[in-house]
């Protein structure tokens, strides 16, 4: 009871009328805030009217104006229950309840990828074998290093020629063999946060000393990020100037020539992610990446952030790919030949207005999951979008860990913050994608409702 009148009657005085109707509101606001899962018992009539100093009669009273809303059901020698909502299946209210794993279709919004290939251009994905004979390149198909080359230039304002760019199967894989030549096993690592969780293991993976730059409003700071530099011998730096935190947006323009500038006057070396750029770029035409001011920084990217996650194909943009970097991209392997055709031809069929209706989409995507999330959510902050396809929350909680389990076992898979980081910071946050269908965005805020009313649960029930 101690958390029924703490929690769910906390608001009793922001409420006017009868004190039946106060009751009644605080019950009702908890439902729709999911404060109050559903399927949950509300308290005996007696023993809440003794708790909260009133006559069973006025409980009695508010329970019967519920259930003439259609949020309580009444049934009888069991008790007052609140009502299931049409989004949830019976066996979800049993595992909000329980804490069991019941529900089996899992909605995967963790990560920053298209949930499918249904919004890229029609192209041929047959490929015959016989044109291509044994299709080993050390750098990637001729075909593919030219598209790439042509998007790195006209998309994302960083000129490339086809013999800069390397093939990959992915962003992990283009960080790891960089690292491996960089030596950064015996170097420490400078990291601009947030980086995706696989990014993060490869970091730890290759060193042992990491250091987070925190970003501000305007994304990464050059005199923090020099300031670290200085302290710290000959390291190797990683950013992502287009993602740079939740609380904050991507990096202003014109911090991009002092980050350059750091990283040349110590004589480091520096990794720049662009997987999300080319989204970023289309609404802003003169947006250049870091790697375009300085040649000290080599770019990465990944095609499976911008197409389909099914593609495998990453990619390094070396001002002067050396020979170590090519022996250590050999023994991590290379794309299969389809997987690079069919990469080339998509990148052949898009143009700037593909890449502008894109974001456009993705951006009403998630004003639609920020709504969703107020709506049901109300506790939750939503932080200013740094990318055009999720959106970044911080929990009133300590650690979103724990929270990020539950909602898993309640159907719906996010990512918690800490796995964006190498210092633990971002441990309040998650992070959920918003290029799923509008009617799953709105079942998986559904679901974080009931995961949230169980974890809460859990929470008072632990005082």
């Amino acid at each position: 009871m101690l958390w029924w009148t703490t929690v769910v009657f906390g608001h009793t005085g922001e409420t006017e009328g009868p004190r039946y109707r106060r009751i009644a509101a605080d019950i009702e606001r908890a439902v729709d805030t999911r404060t109050v899962a559903p399927g949950r018992r509300l308290p005996a009539e007696r023993t809440l009217a003794a708790a909260l100093c009133v006559s069973r009669g006025t409980v009695v009273r508010a329970f019967e104006e519920l259930v003439e809303r259609g949020v309580v059901e009444r049934i009888h020698g069991s008790g007052t229950f609140v009502r299931p909502r049409p989004t949830l299946s019976p066996c979800e209210a049993s595992a909000v309840e329980t804490g069991e794993p019941e529900v089996s279709d899992s909605i995967d919004v963790s990560r920053p990828v298209p949930v499918d290939a249904s919004h890229l251009p029609r192209i041929d994905w047959h490929v015959d074998p016989a044109e291509y004979g044994s299709g080993v390149h050390r750098h990637g198909l001729t075909r593919l290093r030219s598209a790439l080359a042509h998007h790195l230039t006209c998309y994302l304002n960083l000129p490339t020629r086809p013999d800069q760019v390397i093939v990959t199967t992915g962003v992990a894989a283009s960080l790891d063999s960089l690292l491996r030549v960089f030596s950064a096993g015996r170097r420490p690592v400078v990291v601009g946060a947030p980086m995706w969780p696989e990014l993060c293991a490869v970091v730890a993976e290759h060193s042992a000393a990491r250091i987070g730059v925190p970003a501000d409003a305007a994304g990464i700071d050059p005199m923090v990020l020099r300031r670290i530099l200085r302290r710290t011998t000959v390291p190797v730096v990683v950013l992502d100037a287009t993602e740079s935190g939740p609380s904050g947006r991507r990096t202003a323009a014109s911090r991009l020539p002092r980050l350059a500038a750091a990283v040349e006057d110590r004589a480091v070396v520096a990794v720049e992610d662009l997987s999300a750029l080319a989204l970023e770029a289309a609404s802003d035409p003169t947006r250049e990446p870091t790697a375009a001011v300085s040649n000290r920084v080599t770019a990465i990217g990944d095609l499976g952030r911008l197409f389909w996650a099914g593609l495998g194909i990453g990619w390094i943009r070396a001002a002067d790919p050396v020979r170590p970097l090519l022996v250590a991209l050999a023994e991590s392997g290379r794309p299969a030949v389809a997987a690079q055709i069919q990469a080339a031809r998509i990148l052949e069929s898009l143009d700037a207005q593909w890449f502008a209706a894109r974001r456009d989409h993705l951006a009403r995507r998630v004003s639609h999951l920020r709504e969703c999330l107020a709506q049901v959510l109300p506790s939750w902050t939503v932080e200013p979008s740094t990318c055009g396809d999720g959106v970044w929350v911080r929990l009133p909680v300590v650690d979103s860990s724990t929270f990020v389990h539950v909602a898993a076992r309640l159907g719906v898979r996010v990512c918690a913050g800490r796995e964006c980081s190498i210092d633990g910071s971002f441990r309040e946050y998650l992070w959920m994608s918003a290029a799923a269908e509008t009617d799953v965005l709105e079942l998986a805020v559904d679901r974080l409702g009931a995961a949230w009313s169980a974890y809460t649960l859990r929470l008072a029930a632990s005082v």
